[in-house]
């Protein structure tokens, strides 16, 4: 929760599942990210269309059409990322996957069955608006954001 200093409202939330803790918030510019204790984390745009995540230690982000897992190589001079674009089944099983994490969440916090550990700022409705954040992620069924760019 203190390392997620980007997201500018942000709760910390223990599910009647127990561990991890789950970390959600909202970036200023409106993007949700929910990290499920370290491994997996996604990060949607204001539209609710994937633009990052680790999942089982691997990174994924998006490719415009596509979703690409990179991969740190170390080789003797530097550090090598290496792509793999995720096929059609793949890319499938992904948002399989992480629309049925989204889907137990935004359950969970419909049902009231979620403990709120913290949250910044300590008064306002980062719950609520992380509801309904979860809902624009599920009308989004999977959608990929825009490539990312590569330089900053």
């Amino acid at each position: 929760m203190r390392e997620a200093v980007a997201l500018t409202e942000r709760v910390e939330l223990l599910t009647p599942a127990g561990s991890p803790t789950i970390v959600a918030g909202f970036r200023p510019n409106g993007f949700l990210t929910v990290y499920w204790g370290d491994d997996p984390y996604y990060q949607f745009d204001d539209q609710g269309r994937l633009r990052r995540a680790v999942v089982d230690g691997r990174l994924f982000r998006t490719q415009g059409g596509g979703l690409a897992q990179l991969t740190r190589e170390d080789e003797p001079d530097a550090a090598v990322l290496l792509r793999h674009d995720l096929d059609p089944a793949e890319l499938a099983g992904f948002r399989q996957a992480m629309l049925s994490r989204v889907r137990e969440l935004h359950e969970t916090l419909a049902s009231g069955h979620v403990q709120i550990i913290r949250q910044v700022p300590p008064e306002g409705p980062v719950v609520e608006r992380l509801v309904s954040g979860l809902e624009t992620v599920l009308h989004a069924a999977g959608e990929l954001a825009p490539a990312i760019n590569q330089t900053r």
